[in-house]
């Protein structure tokens, strides 16, 4: 027999396709579900085929509860204005989850039970990922253009990408990161600017415009991203 063989079985009246993988490593039989709708066997190298028939039919409830249609580009999510693939894997005998970004893939190993969806998976690394990067970007862009910041803070506002207090912190939402790096970079002088002129007068706009001469575009620009925060 092949090393990896595709079947289907009938789970619950439906008609359910799964991958066999036998391997020479594997001492007991494992399953995972990958990309939230991929149903794979790992099987000892001399087990049986039965047994993993027998395997499926045990744990059905865990697949019907875990597996997830398949859905045309469902799973696709933005991290600095390029399109980033979710790549979930569900494992019956997995005690903790790992999310690991690999190029333009989130790939996610969940624990066992844990079958919520790739948008709250996302959510989780991006707001992780946005305090890591979104901080350090900002204390960068106030040394570069000499603003005096005091604290920055990462928050989930709801309408606006950032806002600037009279105490001179600065709060930025987590959301950016789906951002071009350069709209990213605007939002934050933007409010680095609000350090010196808490409002949007000339002088405002003046100070702006210094540091982006292009600040016009990048506004309308960054008005098309608008829909992200409602996520």
């Amino acid at each position: 027999m092949p090393e990896t063989q595709t079947r289907t079985i009938e789970l619950a009246g439906k008609t359910i396709n799964y991958r066999i993988r036998r391997s020479k490593k594997a001492r007991y039989m494992r399953l995972q579900i990958k990309r939230g709708s991929e149903l794979e066997v790992v099987l000892p190298y001399r087990m049986s085929l039965n047994a993993a028939v027998t395997f499926i039919h045990e744990k059905s409830n865990w697949i019907k509860k875990h597996l997830q249609p398949v859905i045309p580009n469902k799973n696709k999510f933005m991290l600095f204005g390029e399109e980033l693939r979710i790549d979930i894997e569900y494992e019956l005998f997995s005690k903790k989850t790992l999310i690991v970004l690999r190029g333009n893939e989130l790939k996610i190993k969940t624990k066992n039970g844990d079958n919520k969806n790739p948008e709250y998976y996302f959510t989780v690394w991006l707001r992780h990922s946005a305090k890591n990067f979104l901080i350090n970007r900002a204390y960068i862009l106030a040394g570069k253009y000499s603003f005096n910041v005091n604290k920055i803070f990462i928050r989930n506002q709801k309408t606006r990408w950032g806002s600037c207090s009279s105490k001179k912190n600065i709060s930025l939402n987590y959301k950016l990161l789906m951002l071009p790096k350069e709209l990213i970079d605007y939002v934050i002088i933007h409010e680095l600017c609000h350090l010196k002129e808490m409002n949007h007068s000339k002088s405002f706009w003046q100070l702006v415009g210094s540091i982006f001469l292009n600040y016009k575009q990048l506004k309308k620009e960054l008005r098309t991203f608008a829909i992200n925060l409602d996520m």
